[in-house]
C-alpha cells in the first residue's frame, strides 16, 4: 500500500507547483521537529533526582494528584541531606515512562 502511495505521490510531485512543493516541504520539516520534540520527552530522565514539580510537569498530573500518590505509596520520595524538601529518584519515573526511550 505505501509502495503504491509513494508512485502516486511520485507522479503526482511532477504536476506541484514550486509554491506548491515549498509549503509541502516547510510542513513534512515542521512535522519531523514536531515528532522530535515529543520523543525527547519521552526520554528516560537525565538527572540522578527530581523535584516533585518536575515529576509532574514530565508526567503530565497535577501537584495534588501527586500528593495523593505520594502518600498512598505510589512515589517514594526521599529527604536528601542538606537540601530542602524531598525528591523522586530518576529510577522512579522509569515506570511513567515508555519502554525502549
Amino acid at each position: 500500500m505505501l509502495t503504491q502511495t509513494n508512485k502516486t505521490m511520485s507522479a503526482k510531485k511532477s504536476q506541484i507547483t514550486p509554491g506548491v512543493q515549498k509549503q509541502i516541504d516547510r510542513l513534512t520539516q515542521e512535522v519531523t521537529q514536531l515528532k522530535n520534540q515529543l520523543a525527547s520527552k519521552n526520554e528516560i530522565p537525565k538527572k540522578d533526582w527530581y523535584r516533585p514539580a518536575e515529576v509532574c510537569q514530565m508526567i503530565g498530573i497535577s501537584r495534588s494528584k501527586f500528593e495523593n500518590q505520594k502518600r498512598s505509596g505510589f512515589f517514594q520520595v526521599h529527604k536528601i541531606p542538606g537540601s530542602n524538601g524531598v525528591y523522586i529518584a530518576a529510577s522512579e519515573l522509569s515506570k511513567f515512562l515508555p519502554k525502549g526511550k
